[in-house]
């Protein structure tokens, strides 16, 4: 890894993950994945398996959107990804971050809904064309969303 000032590479990992969720909140799987390592392993918050690779990301994502069982319409639909309380370090040649990420979302009918809340964890590394990718996502939901109390 080359020598990268903490606050530089604190500002680094902030611009891939706040554009990450963005594309996330667009609809974009392909501007996701060109975030990701091509060997990525993530731990996804909605899936108990471990997710090795872009293919098995991919099959994740149609898994999602064509099983009978989920409902037509979802209780709610994110409307605002925030990332609180980024730590990022460099160990060892890789980068560490972790970070809570409140998801803000709508009901049907527009109304508001309490924040979902999660802890992750990713350790990320420069690739051969010296961009910072992400090689490790942990996902861990701690309060789902829910209506307003």
């Amino acid at each position: 890894m080359d020598q990268t000032s903490p606050a530089a590479l604190h500002a680094d990992v902030h611009r891939l993950l706040s554009a990450m969720y963005e594309d996330y909140l667009r609809g974009d799987p392909a501007a996701i994945d060109a975030r990701l390592a091509e060997d990525v392993t993530i731990f996804d918050s909605a899936a108990d398996p471990l997710v090795t690779g872009l293919d098995e990301l991919a099959a994740l994502r149609r898994n999602r959107t064509s099983s009978p069982s989920d409902p037509p319409s979802p209780a709610w639909t994110e409307t605002a990804l925030t990332i609180v309380d980024l730590g990022v370090r460099e160990l060892g040649g890789v980068v560490v971050a972790t970070w809570w990420l409140r998801v803000d979302g709508a009901d049907a009918q527009g109304a508001a809904v309490s924040p979902e809340l999660s802890r992750n964890t990713a350790v990320l590394r420069r690739e051969a064309d010296s961009a910072l990718r992400i090689a490790h996502l942990h996902e861990d939901v701690r309060q789902e969303a829910g209506p307003l109390v």
